[in-house]
């Protein structure tokens, strides 16, 4: 079957791991804001649940949003990327963003060392993925 596209039971042609991962994180930053919308607009609620960082809220939302976007695009732009890219991406732009989720309830947990371990392990993920989706579109061009 050369030169035939895969496709779903539906059929639909399938959708990359990948692009489906960084649409899910887009999804969990727009519901995300209904939780930065709280913060904004009843303080004593939000500090009830344990929130004592609006300004983390909002850096969780908007980097689940711009990371989220961003791994989808790269995911359609350069579809079937090796592993050493993808798995690194996805995983890296999930955590990255997810890193400021503790530090709304916590921010003292930012200089706990685990904590520091944690997002640097995340920042070299994201540095890998998207330098490697840079890399492997320059070698496909042509």
């Amino acid at each position: 079957m050369r030169g035939r596209r895969r496709r779903t039971r539906a059929g639909h042609a399938p959708i990359e791991p990948l692009v489906v991962s960084g649409l899910s994180e887009l999804a969990a930053g727009a519901l995300s804001g209904w939780l930065y919308t709280l913060v904004k607009t009843d303080r004593e609620k939000a500090s009830a649940l344990g929130i004592k960082s609006a300004a983390r809220i909002r850096q969780w939302h908007l980097d689940l949003a711009a990371l989220g976007g961003l791994t989808a695009i790269a995911g359609t732009a350069v579809p079937d990327l090796p592993a050493w890219v993808r798995w690194p991406l996805g995983v890296g732009a999930w955590t990255n963003a997810m890193a400021f989720l503790p530090l709304a309830f916590d921010p003292e947990i930012e200089q706990e060392g685990y904590y520091r371990a944690a997002v640097g392990a995340s920042f070299v993920c994201t540095s890998v993925g998207f330098t490697g989706v840079a890399l492997t579109a320059a070698r496909r061009r042509g």
